[in-house]
């Protein structure tokens, strides 16, 4: 069983403050929370949870990339989504159900700070105020959500694989560095085709925003 460790009380504070639901509670309240947060590793590659696994608990990406996905009855893997640093997973498993439907597999070393689920009910019970600071926020970020999928909609490719480059550079901290993912597979994560990512990849290197040494794993 891979170790859990419990994390000093400024560095789980700085986990939960990564966190847009919790980033509006009072000091108090997010050091509440905090006191919850334990950490844990990941190696590439590695299988973090299963679909249909009862998870029971949150996730906070610290370092590194992960991705969520979904596999049909083929073998047919399909990416949902590329959580890096700041990023996080998994609402239902703190307040409702803990399976999901998606699979999460590290895409590269991954430091991942979660809470559990039965320990931050218990936190709501505890404090009605803060169940209530957030509803609120949580009604804020839908309507946000709401607004970033009506924007992502109308961005082009360009402008879509740029800022999955920035995000995926930023969570690897490395300049140059390899993508973690095939150029088919971020086609499929960013809903378009493979053709499309390489003329993009052109054309962000034809402007002098990156330079592309090919290559493709």
């Amino acid at each position: 069983m891979k170790e859990i460790i419990k994390m000093k009380a400024h560095e789980a504070l700085e986990c939960v403050e990564l966190v847009p639901l919790f980033q509006s509670l009072p000091l108090s309240q997010r050091k509440a929370v905090a006191a919850l947060v334990t950490q844990k590793q990941y190696e590439k590659n590695e299988i973090i949870y299963l679909a249909a696994e009862d998870v029971g608990r949150f996730l906070i990406v610290e370092h590194g990339q992960i991705k969520l996905a979904t596999v049909s009855v083929n073998g047919r893997e399909s990416i949902t989504r590329v959580l890096s640093s700041g990023d996080f997973d998994g609402e239902p498993n703190l307040f409702g159900s803990g399976s999901r439907d998606v699979t999460a597999t590290a895409l590269t070393k991954a430091t991942v700070c979660q809470i559990n689920q039965a320990d931050f009910q218990q936190l709501l019970t505890d404090s009605p105020d803060l169940s209530l600071n957030l509803l609120k926020t949580m009604s804020q970020k839908i309507k946000e959500l709401e607004l970033q999928r009506a924007v992502a909609k109308i961005s082009d490719v360009k402008g879509q694989l740029a800022r999955y480059l920035l995000d995926t550079q930023a969570s690897l901290a490395e300049n140059p560095f390899k993508l973690p993912l095939k150029k088919k597979d971020i086609a499929t994560y960013l809903g378009t085709t493979p053709e499309s990512i390489s003329r993009a990849l052109t054309e962000l290197s034809d402007l002098q925003l990156i330079q592309n040494q090919g290559g493709d794993k």
